[in-house]
């Protein structure tokens, strides 16, 4: 009954605890995965709808 809540849950703090550590990175190294500054909160959101 609360599995999908729980899941929900989970997934969020995943993409909140990335979102973090991505903003600690310089921007050489975001580069590098192919994503800027501005753009970790798509970059996030595109990673995670593709299941990586």
């Amino acid at each position: 009954m609360f599995e999908p809540i729980r899941n929900r849950l989970r997934r969020w703090h995943l993409r909140n605890i990335t979102r973090r550590q991505l903003s600690l990175l310089d921007d050489r190294l975001l580069a590098d995965i192919g994503t800027k500054r501005s753009g970790i909160a798509d970059f996030v959101a595109t990673q995670t709808d593709e299941g990586a």
